[in-house]
């Protein structure tokens, strides 16, 4: 890391006392532990964002979630009742990962997790986040024996590295199946793409666009800034209104419990989620519109061409239209035509990535610490950020 990073020290960052303090593992593969240093408030870190994005430019496939903006979204409606703590881990005198963790009161115990709304996790950022886990949960193992307990939820571990990083921090670590994502893979040859479609989905889209058309003309509009600086464009308010009143049309949607617009706060964050995305530049809206009336909508964020859907819903007087699914298909082809990677669908069921010849990704589910047996009682929540 460059030296204005020892300015932690004027910020009275490392301080006298042990929790400071890097461990060293005996383990080979993390015999190199990194020292940890921990930052405990949004202004202090704020004066590290050329670090942040240092390191948000070498994380793997970073998404929107895990820029500072989102955090400072996340910490004005979800902050009061939160202790903000977050693991710098230097190396040699270079800051090689971040981690930012949140800790609250649960159930009589202090649990430390990731910031989260929904799917979307602010995952560490580095060039190689698994492996900072072990350096955490080892700075973190004396709270850890005691009634805190670390929970990481959605964990993408396919090759175990996780886990057996926080299994060579000496800490209690159970785990279980979580919840999963789909994510589509484009081409840049639409027809190509649509080609290796099940048959099932381009039947269900080709008969759907001949009945959508018989109600009158229909249109499918993208909007997606391209500002250049980090203060504009302007979001114009009609386009979630635009949202809210497809969603709000839908009564089947409203009468969930884990509908987005039943949870007032992961609303609230919502609301302001769209034109915050919006304002750098990493804000996708596409809708579907019958004559002038948007009837379907879907809102993803964007970084290095990866989309994340965030909330998509339909109008349910059209029920009897797989409004999803065509515009979904209208969606994929244009992305494919502006040179998009790929497009993450978020939760869905095993058919739709089958369908749409999808990759279904599991998670899973991490709980260490002291009381880690007794914190699995509490199953997988619906990802009611999404309307599909």
């Amino acid at each position: 890391m460059s030296a204005t990073f020892f300015t932690l020290d004027e910020l009275g960052l490392r301080s006298g006392d042990g929790s400071h303090e890097a461990s060293v593992c005996a383990d080979d593969e993390f015999a190199t532990e990194p020292c940890v240093l921990e930052i405990n408030d949004l202004a202090t870190l704020a004066e590290l964002q050329p670090l942040w994005r240092e390191l948000f430019d070498k994380t793997p496939q970073p998404a929107f979630c895990q820029t500072f903006e989102w955090l400072q979204l996340y910490w004005q409606h979800f902050g009061d009742q939160q202790r903000l703590r977050v693991f710098c881990l230097d190396e040699g005198g270079d800051t090689t990962g971040l981690t930012v963790l949140v800790e609250r009161q649960v159930g009589g115990q202090r649990e430390l997790t990731l910031p989260c709304v929904g799917s979307e996790t602010l995952w560490p950022l580095g060039a190689k986040p698994a492996e900072q886990w072990h350096a955490v949960a080892k700075h973190l193992r004396t709270e850890l024996a005691r009634k805190h307990v670390l929970d990481l939820r959605g964990v993408f571990d396919p090759h175990g590295k996780i886990n057996s990083a926080l299994h060579a921090a000496e800490v209690n670590v159970q785990s279980q199946p979580w919840s999963g994502t789909t994510t589509l893979r484009l081409e840049e040859n639409f027809e190509l793409f649509w080609s290796q479609e099940s048959p099932f989905v381009r039947s269900l889209v080709e008969l759907g666009e001949q009945r959508l058309a018989a109600l009158g003309p229909t249109n499918f509009v993208r909007v997606r800034p391209q500002g250049t600086d980090r203060t504009g464009p302007h979001f114009p308010n009609e386009l979630y209104q635009d949202c809210l009143n497809i969603a709000l049309n839908d009564e089947q949607q409203l009468s969930r419990a884990d509908s987005v617009l039943n949870a007032p706060e992961r609303h609230s964050f919502l609301r302001d989620l769209l034109p915050w995305a919006w304002r750098h530049s990493a804000a996708d809206l596409c809708f579907l519109l019958s004559g002038a009336r948007p009837i379907a909508f879907r809102f993803h964020t964007l970084e290095f061409g990866h989309l994340r859907t965030i909330w998509s819903g339909v109008d349910a007087e059209f029920r009897q239209l797989p409004l999803a699914a065509l515009l979904l298909f209208r969606t994929l082809r244009d992305s494919c035509q502006r040179g998009d990677v790929e497009l993450d669908l978020g939760p869905t069921h095993a058919d739709v990535a089958r369908d749409w010849q999808g990759t279904l990704t599991p998670f899973r589910r991490f709980v260490v610490g002291a009381s880690a047996v007794t914190s699995f009682a509490q199953l997988p929540e619906e990802m009611n950020l999404y309307g599909v």
